[in-house]
């Protein structure tokens, strides 16, 4: 049997009787075909003789996951219209299928990936050649032009009964999976099954998984890469591994992860002039402000009183690294650079002592990105501030017209202006 026999002469009307459900079903298991996922598969997962083609299980299984399938029982949906999908693989044939694919090991995942990774760099492959590439990273209201963005993040998923792997955590009791995903078009590149217990920033799964997602991208879409990850994902291994790829000869990688708030930064943190601190701006690139409750009854005044800022940036990598204390930042690569935003806290938000009594929660972001930064990373400088908006009836604004950085000793604060 022809495992994707079955749309030939499929048609779209709407003078036919009946009602078909999750019909949208129909166009994903069209996409799978037509990328050559279902035919791939079978390569990887030999079918026995006889027997429903694997390709053809799996990409169902994959429906019907889209479909809301939450466990494998649910498949049997794919087969309640045979009219429409054809011959559909029974519930225990499914379970067949991932049973082989468990029982090849290490060996049977990387066939199965590499089938999968085909097919979507065929699928990447139209999507380029009609557009010209592939989506643009948001970055903030900027859009990064012609870079990769691969995004590395931990999800603890809920598990009710003693499954494999299954263990407490500190979130309850399940899975502490780690994602790759890219961010030009939200998709997973690669994944790992952990136990719940597995830690957020454990540098060799990390690792594997950043290797992963790297062989799984078209290769000319890697020599152009920004790899982030919150601060519980970021570890001294993997900041100096992809310190070590920015090196390659035709490449370019930045890193952007968040740090842990430790003493030497909290004390550099400390020794920031307010003058050099600058106003922080939101997704859509407007200053982070509101009214002050005093504020006066025009609500488009310019006045300094009625308006109060609610988060502040600075560079700290010139304390840290030329400070009184010397190098603080010796075993960390020369590229790495350090900013602190500081923000209100939301009510409710657990606050360290420290930032209790000052009233500012803080947080820091690490990144390679080069204090002048030129080409394809131009357009979104972390380091720079871009030109103020003109604000409509609203004259002079006190933050963006009169306030100017000051000076400070050390040089590399000195050059700069802070985050915007």
């Amino acid at each position: 049997m022809h495992a994707t026999g079955w749309s030939r002469g499929l048609e779209v009307t709407g003078g036919g009787t009946g009602i078909v459900s999750h019909a949208g079903l129909v166009l994903l298991r069209q996409l799978s075909d037509r990328t050559g996922l279902t035919a791939g598969l079978p390569a990887a997962l030999p079918s026995p003789l006889g027997g429903h083609d694997r390709g053809r299980v799996l990409s169902d299984l994959a429906c019907a996951i889209a479909g809301g399938a939450r466990v494998i029982s649910d498949f049997r949906v794919m087969g309640d219209q045979r009219e429409l999908s054809g011959p559909v693989a029974s519930v225990p044939a499914a379970w067949r299928a991932l049973k082989e694919i468990a029982g090849g090991g290490d060996y049977r995942r990387r066939k199965v990936t590499a089938a999968v990774s085909k097919a979507r760099r065929h699928a990447w492959n139209q999507g380029i050649a009609r557009h010209g590439g592939l989506p643009p990273v948001r970055v903030a209201d900027r859009k990064l032009e012609g870079v990769t963005c691969i995004r590395l993040d931990a999800t603890v998923v809920t598990a009710h009964s003693g499954k494999e792997l299954a263990e407490a955590n500190f979130k309850g009791y399940g899975h502490h999976l780690v994602i790759a995903a890219c961010d030009n078009v939200a998709e997973p590149l690669a994944w790992m099954l952990r136990p719940g217990s597995a830690g957020s920033n454990t540098a060799s799964d990390h690792l594997r998984l950043l290797g992963d997602a790297i062989t799984a991208l078209p290769p000319a879409l890697r020599r152009k890469l920004m790899i982030a990850c919150d601060g519980a994902g970021a570890s001294h291994a993997l900041v100096k591994e992809l310190d070590r790829l920015a090196f390659r000869h035709g490449y370019q990688v930045t890193c952007s992860a968040g740090g842990e708030l430790g003493a030497r930064e909290k004390a550099a943190i400390g020794k920031v002039p307010q003058a050099v601190r600058e106003i922080a701006a939101d997704g859509k690139g407007e200053v982070r402000e509101r009214r002050a409750d005093d504020a006066c009854t025009d609500p488009r005044c310019a006045h300094r009183a009625c308006w109060i800022q609610e988060a502040h940036v600075a560079e700290l990598t010139g304390l840290l690294r030329e400070g009184p204390a010397g190098d603080q930042l010796k075993g960390w690569p020369q590229t790495m650079r350090i900013f602190a935003r500081r923000e209100r806290p939301h009510p409710g938000a657990q606050l360290s002592l420290s930032e209790a009594a000052g009233g500012w929660r803080y947080c820091l972001r690490v990144t390679s990105l080069p204090a002048e930064t030129r080409g394809w990373r131009g357009p979104v400088r972390l380091h720079r501030r871009r030109p103020p908006r003109p604000r409509p009836h609203r004259g002079r604004h006190p933050h963006r017209q009169e306030h100017r950085p000051g000076t400070f000793p050390l040089a590399r604060l000195r050059a700069e202006q802070g985050v915007a």
